[in-house]
């Protein structure tokens, strides 16, 4: 993992661009750090990186200059480096390292963008062709790895992180108020927008190509059947297919962990690894709250596989945790579960700089609950509204799920996009501030009506605009890499050709790797239903994080802001310690929001 920047043109306002945000890139890239120039047609072009160096820790540097002259920064890893880089030499290459980037340099100006369709891995880069250019900026196609980027009358600049970008001086501190909403509404920025004005993402799976008139060029990344090409052995078995994919990414020059939890994607990860290496295990508890504490289930699995286990508690009070994620984090960003990754990171960060997760197994083989209610949605637009919402005020004391599906069922997208909000927009409405009163309602577009499609749009929304970007930024304010088996190339493929009766939405894609826990680590755990990483937020503002609440929400400075409405946050903060509502993932989104506002835009 690494963190990127570079310049196009002359920045006004700083002196030293490049090197104000390779500060900020220190815990991306611990290990080293480099930079050089260009040109883009008439302009210039300065790339910088730091570097966090697990493969060829000695050859790899960055940036990496081609003997033509071309120049490639990048944030990630290729899997498949060593039968690419034999193929390349079959066609004339000479390579000066081992390391993987001089790899994917080859590639590009070889092939151009066709080249990634080979690649087995996660990057996200900045690549100049010789001769003056054209600047390629690409993503991989599941997001894995960030990357953000402004046009401006001078030029152009981006960076992995807002807050590299903000460092080069290129973009004002300048908060899109829709982005805000949305933050609010769902939790996190969706798509191609951030939370300041002018800065876009560069989509996950697109390759932007910018000429010396500095005009981007879309063009997609193609999906391989086979990622090395046809020496490239593909597994029809998703268990060979896992086994391939997890030995890839623990085969590094630095300590590498797995992160343990009481389900069965992560102990189905660590159990493989357990196969060829006594990694650590590390895993999060709750000692004072049961219901969401998963730690005895995962001592079991690790004592089962032989695997040291690291349990990583919780504090009573989490405030530190929280004040540590809202700084690590470049957005507002209000999904909870941040907050205990954020801790866990930093104990895991001690250890190693590699960390196995199990993200993407629910959404590659069809995990969530929320796949198969979809079949409720036509059922639940029968009942009158007037019904459900009578009974969705009941629920909201005793069943807060349950008040979650009705209210999705009015969703103006569609039950499923209802079941991902984080509150409906109306409700949204009554705490805004007079800075966001004005801010329309976005058009509404349809959302999935099958599990086929959710599972589709999930790989495509929730998992690079969610799940990925809370573990990257989690992580790498500690600086260790994430790393995803099951969003490995042959996983997906393997899963993808599973020949099962029934649907996805009944979950009999993932009772394949219920099988493979039942017969490798435990029958009881393959039994065990879903829990979920929580964080258990409700009762936390009612307890020891209400005070952080209270002067997130009502004191002067969020007063003065305009985002939140004082009378509206108070009603809430006060309904919620009362009991009268549930409404501790709003308040969080609010907290977090806050912090993100006193830190980037106060500063």
């Amino acid at each position: 993992m690494c963190g990127i920047v570079g310049t196009v043109g002359t920045l006004k306002g700083r002196s030293d661009p490049v090197g104000a945000a390779l500060t900020v890139l220190v815990p991306r890239g611990p290990d080293a750090g480099g930079r050089i120039e260009g040109r883009l047609g008439a302009h210039e072009v300065v790339l910088g990186a730091r570097r966090l160096a697990l493969v060829d820790p000695a050859g790899g540097a960055q940036p990496i200059q081609r003997p033509s002259g071309a120049l490639l920064i990048w944030n990630g890893e290729i899997y498949n480096h060593d039968r690419l880089r034999r193929q390349l030499e079959g066609r004339g290459e000479a390579f000066r390292t081992k390391s993987d980037g001089e790899v994917l340099a080859a590639l590009l100006e070889l092939d151009g963008v066709e080249g990634l369709g080979r690649i087995e891995g996660s990057y996200a880069f900045a690549f100049l062709g010789p001769g003056g250019g054209p600047l390629l900026l690409g993503r991989d196609p599941a997001g894995v790895r960030p990357l953000v980027y402004a046009r401006s009358s001078n030029g152009l600049a981006f960076a992995s992180t807002l807050d590299a970008l903000l460092a080069t001086g290129a973009v004002d501190a300048d908060p899109d108020l829709d982005a805000i909403v949305d933050v609010l509404r769902d939790g996190m920025v969706p798509t191609t927008r951030t939370a300041l004005c002018g800065v876009s993402r560069v989509p996950p799976g697109v390759v932007l190509a910018f000429d010396g008139e500095l005009r981007p060029r879309p063009a997609q990344v193609p999906q391989p059947t086979r990622a090395g090409g046809r020496d490239e052995p593909e597994f029809p078995d998703v268990l060979q297919a896992l086994r391939a994919a997890v030995r890839d990414r623990i085969s590094v020059e630095k300590p590498c962990g797995v992160l343990l939890s009481g389900g069965i994607d992560s102990a189905l990860i660590a159990a493989v690894c357990a196969e060829d290496q006594n990694i650590p295990a590390f895993t999060l508890s709750y000692p004072t709250d049961e219901s969401a504490d998963e730690s005895l289930r995962a001592r079991q699995t690790a004592k089962r596989l032989g695997l040291e286990h690291v349990v990583v508690p919780c504090p009573e009070d989490p405030t530190a945790w929280v004040l540590g994620a809202a700084n690590a984090f470049d957005e507002p960003f209000a999904d909870a579960s941040a907050v205990p990754t954020w801790g866990l990171a930093h104990w895991v960060g001690q250890r190693v700089r590699v960390a196995l997760s199990g993200t993407g197994g629910d959404e590659v083989f069809g995990g969530y609950r929320r796949y198969w209610l979809l079949g409720a949605g036509p059922w639940l637009r029968q009942v009158p509204r007037f019904l459900r919402e009578t009974v969705s005020k009941v629920l909201q004391k005793r069943m807060p799920g349950g008040a979650r599906l009705l209210r999705a069922a009015d969703d103006p997208e569609g039950l499923y996009r209802g079941l991902l909000r984080l509150q409906p927009l109306d409700e949204v409405r009554q705490v805004l501030g007079p800075l966001l009163e004005s801010v329309s309602d976005p058009e509404p577009r349809p959302g999935p009506t099958n599990a086929w499609e959710a599972m589709a749009e999930d790989l495509m929304r929730y998992l690079p605009d969610d799940l990925l970007v809370k573990e990257d930024r989690a992580f790498m304010a500690h600086s260790v890499e994430g790393r995803y088996p099951y969003l490995d190339g042959r996983v997906r493929r393997a899963a993808r050709d599973l020949e099962l009766q029934g649907s996805a939405g009944r979950g009999r894609q993932k009772q394949v790797l219920r099988a493979y826990v039942r017969d490798a680590v435990d029958p009881e755990l393959a039994r065990v239903a879903k829990h979920g990483f929580a964080f258990p937020v409700d009762e936390m503002y009612r307890g020891p994080l209400r005070g952080l609440a209270e002067d997130c929400l009502l004191g002067q400075r969020a007063r003065e802001r305009g985002f939140v409405s004082p009378a509206g946050a108070r009603r809430l903060l006060s309904d919620h310690i009362h009991g009268a509502r549930t409404v501790g993932q709003t308040l969080h989104a609010l907290v977090m929001l806050e912090l993100w506002a006193r830190r980037v835009l106060d500063r």
